[in-house]
């Protein structure tokens, strides 16, 4: 098809969710511009991958895995970026050869529960190369968009810095304008003053996206988005090793560590010699901050048994600064309220349309299933409206119960580490309160079928911490919570099925319970880190002299 007839697309970003939609946008016969605000940096050779740091992705900085679907995702849809994660040495993690040895009996070989594991920075550089080689996609670098060009329905005439005609009629724009109309999209206003025009833009711009207020700005009416506070803050840091493998049991599936008195830590294997370890603390915890500096946080990880061996100074050396991240919050963006979509012409993928806890791991599988049911909703549907109305059909059914998920998740770590007001608040959004969902929380009618944490608090089926435990247990029951993990079950099918809770429950009821990890106390830990920061800042004096 000549480039003239083909449909066009603008990608707001170049993150996972914005080059997996044009990749494959393009391959159903779309032109697509990809306008990223950040500069091509990439290093050419992977070795220097670590010094690589996208501005607009700041959690390219932090532990990374990616789950078994999305991993399938990949292999469907994208083959040619699991390839290529593949000849980078990426780490392909098969999680029956680390199922916990407390089962009663080994569970089965599966190809389908595989985990791949590396830096977000070296997925990021295979993706852009791959994307970048594909007929039909143009990566824009250093293009920040600015704004939109929009009409009101049936206006037929074009706000922003720009006019927006010439653009292919959207069906239906014969309608009349008005309250209620939902406002129409034509393009983008970029910064340098100029802009473009396209049937379609797609807000990959992640978490911080402006596009929403924008389309506020212009008189769209939204829905309000449910956004509820995750509770916690991370520190990271990335190690490379000197020497062979330490043998430490991943007991966490794909990453070993633990939840221990008011913070947790995690260790994520990653390409290569390289993992990375993760302190999640509460945001408001002043003392624990210590951990952002570097002999702090590796005097704190030594100083839990089990990550000993994978940080024996004589074997590891550091290749990153610690790096924090706050502010966190689940969060779903619908651009569809009552059956009545708010904007037309635009459609959201990635972080900027759901965002959940990132010690789940989810946000790059989410990322990619929402660029596979974009890009299967424009080609099968031509109306906009329509397209609006199937994509918010997908994000309340098939997106919306992982950010459910996460809520309860967080609620439940919360009555840990917060036992006497679990519902303090670290930010400008409510949090749960005694493990439920904060008053006022009504993003739409709920749903049985999401909302599975509920229906197991009202004793229909059994909560995240109750099938973890017993998934330490029966091998059938792992089986299925680990498919949940993966995102490869959604949490109805796990967690209120009835044989998985008698399963579940059945365990519970026999008093079983696995050894805790070992850890330091809060205070044991505050002690090491401060001690080690002061060592570091006597030595550097004693140097000095």
């Amino acid at each position: 098809m000549p480039d003239a007839l083909m449909p066009s697309a603008i990608v707001i970003g170049a993150g996972a969710s914005g080059l997996a939609v044009a990749l494959l946008l393009a391959r159903g016969g779309w032109r697509v511009d990809v306008l990223d605000r950040d500069p091509d940096d990439r290093p050419s050779d992977l070795a220097d991958v670590a010094d690589w740091h996208r501005p607009g992705a700041t959690q390219t900085w932090h532990s990374h895995a990616f789950l078994a679907r999305g991993r399938a995702l990949l292999r469907e849809h994208a083959p040619e970026i699991l390839d290529g994660l593949r000849a980078v040495g990426v780490r392909e993690t098969r999680l029956s050869e680390h199922a916990p040895p407390t089962l009663t009996d080994v569970p089965p070989e599966d190809d389908e529960l595989v985990v791949l594991g590396c830096r977000r920075a070296t997925l990021d550089w295979v993706m852009r190369d791959v994307v970048g080689r594909e007929p039909g996609v143009t990566i824009r670098s250093g293009a920040r968009v600015a704004g939109l060009l929009t009409e009101a329905r049936g206006s037929g005439s074009a706000s922003g810095a720009g006019s927006a005609s010439g653009a292919e009629a959207v069906p239906g724009a014969e309608a009349a304008s008005g309250a209620g109309a939902p406002l129409v999209v034509r393009g983008v206003r970029l910064a340098n003053g100029s802009s473009r025009t396209a049937d379609l833009v797609v807000d990959a711009a992640g978490r911080l996206s402006p596009v929403r207020r924008w389309l506020v700005d212009a008189g769209a009416e939204l829905p309000p988005p449910a956004e509820v506070d995750c509770g916690i803050a991370y520190y990271s840091r990335f190690y490379r090793r000197r020497g062979p493998e330490p043998a430490v049991a991943l007991n966490r599936g794909h990453t070993a560590g633990a939840s221990f008195d008011r913070y947790s830590c995690l260790m994520f294997p990653a390409d290569r010699d390289v993992f990375s370890m993760t302190f999640g603390v509460l945001p408001e915890d002043g003392d624990i901050r210590v951990l952002r500096h570097g002999a702090a946080f590796d005097a704190a990880a030594r100083a839990i048994e089990m990550f000993a061996p994978w940080l024996d100074a004589e074997q590891v050396v550091p290749v990153s600064p610690v790096t924090a991240m706050s502010h966190l919050s689940n969060r779903l963006r619908p651009l569809v309220a009552d059956g009545r979509p708010g904007v037309l012409g635009l459609l959201t993928v990635g972080d900027a349309a759901i965002i959940t806890n990132p010690a789940h791991t989810r946000g790059v599988t989410l990322a990619l299933l929402g660029a596979v049911r974009l890009a299967e909703t424009v080609r099968a549907i031509r109306d906009p409206a329509d397209r609006a109305l199937a994509l918010d059909q997908s994000l309340r059914t098939e997106f919306a119960p992982w950010f459910e998920d996460s809520v309860h998740q967080d609620a439940a770590r919360l009555l840990r580490w917060r036992p006497d007001n679990p519902g303090v608040r670290s930010g400008d959004h409510p949090s749960p309160t005694n493990g439920a969902l904060p008053t006022g929380y009504t993003p739409w009618p709920p749903r049985p079928e999401w909302g599975a944490n509920a229906l197991a608090a009202a004793g229909a089926g059994v909560t995240n911490g109750e099938a973890y435990l017993a998934a330490r247990r029966d091998p059938w029951v792992w089986d299925r919570f680990t498919r949940l993990q993966n995102a490869l079950l959604p949490p109805s099918a796990v967690l209120t099925d009835s044989t998985f809770v008698a399963r579940v429950r059945d365990v519970l009821a026999t008093g079983w319970r696995p050894d805790p990890v070992p850890g330091p106390s809060h205070g044991e830990l505050m002690g090491i880190a401060t001690e080690a920061l002061a060592q570091e800042g006597a030595g550097a004096r004693a140097r000095g002299n």
